[in-house]
């Protein structure tokens, strides 16, 4: 295994612990989780390391913030447009994402 691949793997290590950290801090310490999302969001970009999508839905899509649903940020049903209307309370924006 080249030295690439082993930088690589040792990154999706640390974001997946990361991942599990942010879960944990996140009741006690709102200040902390949202460093260590900053830091696994990091590790993500230089490494292009592919997050899932409910790790991708805790992040804003307009100020890249770490929102947790309920504290601050508010999340709707739209019965029109069949979607789920995500709002960050930090810059206002809002997205959609469509139900199914």
């Amino acid at each position: 295994m080249n030295i690439k691949k082993k930088k690589r793997q040792i990154a999706e290590n640390r974001v997946d612990y990361l991942s599990s950290e942010i879960e944990k801090s996140l009741k006690h310490n709102h200040n902390l989780a949202e460093i260590q999302a900053k830091q696994a969001r990091d590790f993500s970009k230089k490494f292009n390391i592919k997050s899932g999508f409910s790790q991708r839905m805790l992040f804003c899509h307009k100020c890249k913030r770490f929102i947790v649903p309920g504290f601050n940020s508010r999340i709707r049903l739209s019965k029109i447009r069949k979607s789920i209307n995500i709002t960050c309370l930090h810059c206002g924006f809002t997205y959609r994402k469509m139900r199914i």
